[in-house]
């Protein structure tokens, strides 16, 4: 391999590392943008939290309980409302259990911030949380689902 051949390279992998920077920007803001928008039409007095990493989940959870003391989960799981609110710290431990720790992590996102958009879509819509349950799921598993519900809803 001679200098031209590793500068061809280099230059690739440059460029392939901006290109994949300017998308986790675009990404980034696209989802700031939208949940500080849905946490506005909820009438949550920090919105600016959307900005920040692990901020935003307690500031949806924080919005869609309000003086809640606790939270129903499937009908018959009641969970403090401190833990609701603060469920991605434990994400953030399991993610150090070795062998089941990434599954765990994914159970716990699903279930909270799932349980989370599926409130957030209740109210934003006028709808009852058995109704907008399923799609807050999903979409605590694929969070492009509420960027775009979020961004596209007209909320007042």
């Amino acid at each position: 391999m001679n200098n031209s051949d590793v500068f061809g390279v280099f230059a690739f992998l440059a460029a392939y590392i901006v290109v994949i920077a300017i998308v986790a920007i675009v990404c980034y803001v696209l989802y700031g943008i939208s949940h500080m928008k849905a946490l506005k039409a909820l009438g949550y007095d920090k919105a600016w939290l959307a900005w920040i990493p692990y901020g935003n989940y307690f500031a949806m959870a924080d919005a869609v309980i309000g003086d809640e003391e606790s939270v129903n989960l499937f009908g018959n799981v009641n969970v403090p409302a401190m833990v609701y609110k603060l469920w991605w710290l434990g994400a953030i431990v399991g993610s150090f259990i070795p062998a089941v720790g990434s599954l765990l992590v994914l159970v716990i996102t699903i279930v909270f911030l799932g349980n989370t958009y599926g409130r957030m879509y209740a109210e934003l819509e006028g709808k009852t949380l058995q109704e907008t349950q399923a799609i807050g799921y999903v979409s605590g598993f694929i969070s492009i689902i509420a960027v775009v519900k979020f961004l596209t809803g007209k909320y007042e």
